[in-house]
């Protein structure tokens, strides 16, 4: 028998028209055997199905005497026709000097080729079996032959009583208390730092400067940092350290001894069961000088009208924000509660290629950062075989949450037809779009299926609202999006068309664009302010002067200067610019060169697990 049969998608299409195989408890079938004098796949095959976990199929499958006869025959005319004997011309010498000279096996391992396939292939359609890897093969008996086929299978998916889930709705309302707090962040962000008016010591809140030196005895422990910026009370220096800092002068060296214990698992590895000597040069002190909370404030900081104007915008962002997150909340919580009654045993083949695609997602972001996978795994002590180990439950659980969802939309009827994306598309077109333009941009097969999926997900996910809130909705108290202004929609019909229409699908067209390099230079910024950058020199010992990472406010992050008309929204303008911060403390001091980037080393197995809805996140491998 060939190593590998030949593909057997073509033979039989995955979906959920796969019957069951077992008909008693034990998971095995036994079908006559096939009628003789007939070939191919108008005689069945005479084969034992046996179900085992993890869809495991065994198949001992059996020619019987007449049909490997002729398979035999058929091996002889064709090796005939390639060995030349003397005194016969090819194809022309007797079998049985063949034989004679070399061996029956000549016969028989032609005869295994061609009737294993044969037997295999029809095995699957009259089993109506769904392959998903590649099948192990066991010889049982050369003549006439017997095999055992053991191959991963697509798994039988029993939901449960799903329809009888239930979950509670969530309120997503959003207090005053949130909009002052975002305000307060957005005050602290877009202040600027300045000189205090007279000498003093450094105090909470104040940003400080310094030259750190650590060593371990007489031996540098780490390469000094110079200009490191902090801010106290912000920054997660240790506190004594920080306390240190604040009994000190601009000017002056003070210098600090610390000691770790070996146990210690709010510190970073690296210092664990050391005792370290930190040399400290207070270089610079500056303060915030708060600006008023004014409407000249919300006009600078987000192009405002008013102050109350700038709260309406803080709330309306908050509020939209959190109605969307308490809705994949439900949801999650939804399709987690149905997958605890359903039954899915999905085959190791396809749990190992959800990790492969989590694994490939992963190396995409990375790739965007201009990372790479090996730099990723050494920043966390890491082999890529532990990350795969660690990424495995999550693309498990979320691959049986794929199946369970695919299985209850077949029962629920929910399938998007292309007429149904024509549909979509057109009530998507922005007023003014070019149809031809349109027309050529999502009739590419990978557009219409980024939509296709979309939409599948938007009805499904609708469906199971439905179901388990019993109509009432998943959110209570949710963010509704306002109706037009007249003024709005007239300047929405007069605008020029920007191309895409259809959701976050236009960032396709701005791919090479957002491929190109990006330009690392930086410029000062206002007066009092460090130059851009100076961070990282605070990122290089973050494990040596601060707690575990994931907390905010490592190293401190310079005030930016706000242009109105970006695209951000007020509460991302709020947000403390210290991404690089809360990912490099308690991590090797390599992870300075992500500091600027986006944290893909913080997102935790159980942040992979839940997903997102929207985005794809329960959705693993819908080609299946």
């Amino acid at each position: 028998m060939p190593e590998s049969p030949a593909p057997v998608s073509s033979v039989v299409r995955p979906g959920p028209s796969t019957r069951r195989n077992a008909t008693d408890p034990s998971g095995a079938t036994d079908t006559p055997p096939a009628p003789s004098g007939a070939r191919g796949d108008q005689t069945r095959v005479k084969l034992s199905v046996e179900r085992r976990p993890e869809s495991q199929v065994v198949l001992d499958i059996a020619a019987d005497e007449d049909e490997f006869a002729r398979a035999m025959d058929r091996a002889y005319r064709k090796v005939s026709r390639e060995v030349t004997l003397p005194g016969f011309r090819k194809g022309k010498a007797p079998r049985a000097m063949i034989e004679r000279l070399y061996g029956r096996g000549i016969f028989l391992e032609e005869a295994h080729k061609e009737i294993m396939e044969d037997l295999y292939r029809r095995a699957l359609q009259q089993e109506e079996i769904v392959p998903v890897g590649d099948p192990q093969v066991e010889m049982v008996d050369p003549e006439p032959i017997a095999f055992r086929v053991t191959v991963p299978v697509y798994p039988d998916v029993d939901p449960g009583p799903y329809a009888d889930a239930r979950v509670e709705p969530q309120d997503a309302s959003v207090d005053e208390a949130a909009v002052d707090e975002v305000l307060e962040r957005l005050q602290k962000t877009q202040s600027p730092w300045v000189d205090p008016a007279e000498p003093r010591s450094p105090r909470e809140g104040d940003q400080v400067t310094i030259d750190l030196e650590v060593k371990e005895g007489d031996e540098v422990f780490q390469e000094p940092a110079h200009d490191a910026v902090f801010v106290l009370g912000e920054s997660n220096l240790f506190d004594s350290l920080r306390e240190r800092i604040e009994q000190m002068q601009v000017g002056e060296t003070a210098q600090l001894e610390l000691a770790f214990a070996e146990d210690d698992e709010t510190v970073n590895e690296s210092i664990r069961g050391k005792a370290l000597s930190y040399t400290i040069t207070l270089k610079g002190l500056k303060e915030r000088q708060l600006l008023p909370l004014d409407d000249e404030f919300a006009k600078t900081v987000a192009d405002a009208d008013s102050l109350e104007d700038l709260r309406r915008q803080i709330r309306d962002d908050l509020h939209q924000g959190k109605t969307a997150e308490t809705r994949t909340e439900v949801v999650n919580k939804i399709i987690n509660t149905m997958a605890e009654t359903a039954t899915i045993d999905p085959p190791v083949v396809m749990i190992d290629e959800a990790v492969e695609d989590d694994i490939k997602s992963l190396r995409g972001q990375l790739a965007q950062q201009r990372r790479t996978l090996e730099e990723y795994l050494r920043l966390n002590n890491q082999t890529e075989q532990e990350l795969r180990d660690e990424m495995r439950p999550v693309a498990a659980r979320r691959l049986r949450n794929s199946l369970l969802l695919r299985e209850i939309a077949q029962r629920e009827g929910i399938a998007v037809s292309d007429e149904d994306l024509d549909a979509e598309l057109a009530s998507l077109a922005s007023p003014g779009a070019n149809p031809e333009r349109l027309q050529e941009l999502y009739q590419s097969d990978y557009f219409r299926g980024v939509l296709r999926n979309d939409l599948f997900e938007r009805r499904i996910t609708e469906r199971l609202i439905e179901l388990a809130t019993e109509g009432r909705g998943a959110v209570l108290n949710g963010w509704v999006e306002p109706e037009p202004t007249d003024e709005e929609t007239a300047d929405a019909e007069t605008s020029e068309p920007v191309g895409a229409v259809v959701g976050d699908l236009t960032a396709a067209e701005s791919e090479s664009e957002a491929a190109e390099p990006v330009d690392e230079g930086s410029e000062s910024g206002a007066e009092g302010q460090p130059v851009a950058g100076t961070e990282d020199a605070a990122a290089a010992v973050a494990p040596l002067i601060g707690t575990m990472g994931g907390q905010p406010g490592d190293v401190a992050a310079t005030a930016t200067t706000v242009d109105p008309d970006a695209t951000a929204s007020v509460s991302e303008l709020a947000a403390e610019p210290d991404a690089a911060q809360a990912a490099a403390l308690g991590h090797e001091v390599e992870n300075v060169t992500v500091a600027a980037e986006a944290p893909v080393d913080a997102v935790t197995p159980e942040e992979r697990e839940q997903g997102e809805v929207g985005a794809g996140g329960v959705f693993a491998d819908p080609d299946y």
